[in-house]
């Protein structure tokens, strides 16, 4: 997961791919109503900040089709700047 977060930062930083390709939004939790719910996704040891793993939440929610996403769990593991969390992923 590492060297994939490191690699998507590299091409995001030379150009190589927009943050405007990710399609999938983060929504809250009074606005799914009405939502079709399409499946569950789950990070871990995603290295550095809260923003890196929900940049890492978006890529994934966007490879699964979803168009949007809703952020259940996060969490930091035991090693610092390691985290982990699932999300709900909405059509």
């Amino acid at each position: 997961m590492k060297r994939s977060l490191a690699l998507t930062s590299l091409l995001l930083s030379v150009g190589l791919i927009t943050t405007a390709a990710q399609s999938a939004e983060d929504v809250a939790a009074d606005r799914v109503t009405g939502l079709n719910e399409i499946g569950l996704i789950s990070v871990n040891g995603i290295a550095g900040s809260v923003q890196d793993v929900e940049k890492m939440i978006a890529l994934k929610a966007d490879e699964q089709g979803a168009s949007y996403y809703r952020i259940i769990q996060m969490q930091e593991n035991h090693q610092a700047d390691s985290w982990r969390a699932q999300a709900i992923l909405y059509a």
